[in-house]
C-alpha cells in the first residue's frame, strides 16, 4: 500500500486549489528541479492525447480499468464543483523531487483515487493509480 500524503479532502475549498496549482507550478518546487520540470510535462500530459499514451507506466489491465478517466483533460486541479450532488475536487499534493500526486475525492467527505506521477530516468510518467 503506498503511502499518500496530500490534502484532507475536509479541507478542499477553492483558495486550497488554488495553492496546490502554484505550488505545483512554483519553479522552487522540488519536482520542477531537473530536465524536464513537472510543471512542464503536466501541460503536456493534460493537452495532449499521444504525448500521455506514451508516459504510462500502467499495466494493460490498470489501462482498461481506467479507462474512463485516461482522458488528457482528467489531469489537473480543479474544484469543487458538483457531481452527483456532491461537492468534487482534485488538488496537487505531495510534490516530490521523484514524485508527484493529484488527489481526486469528494470535500468534507474521502478521496476516491490518487494520481501518482513518478520520474524515472529523467522523465515524468502516470505510475500509479492508488483507489482510496
Amino acid at each position: 500500500m503506498a503511502l499518500v500524503i496530500g490534502l484532507s479532502a475536509a479541507a478542499q475549498t477553492r483558495a486550497d486549489i488554488q495553492a496546490s496549482i502554484k505550488k505545483m507550478e512554483s519553479p522552487s518546487t522540488p519536482c520542477n528541479q531537473g530536465a524536464e520540470p513537472f510543471k512542464q510535462f503536466i501541460a503536456q500530459f493534460s493537452t495532449d492525447a499521444d504525448f500521455m499514451t506514451s508516459r504510462l507506466k500502467l499495466s494493460d489491465a490498470q489501462r482498461e480499468q481506467y479507462a474512463e478517466i485516461l482522458k488528457p483533460e482528467t489531469f489537473k486541479a480543479m474544484g469543487p464543483e458538483e457531481r452527483d450532488g456532491e461537492e468534487y475536487y482534485q488538488a496537487w499534493g505531495e510534490m516530490q523531487y521523484g514524485q508527484a500526486y493529484l488527489d481526486c475525492g469528494w470535500v468534507d467527505s474521502f478521496s476516491e483515487y490518487t494520481m501518482e506521477f513518478k520520474r524515472l530516468d529523467g522523465k515524468w510518467y502516470l505510475a500509479k493509480i492508488v483507489v482510496e
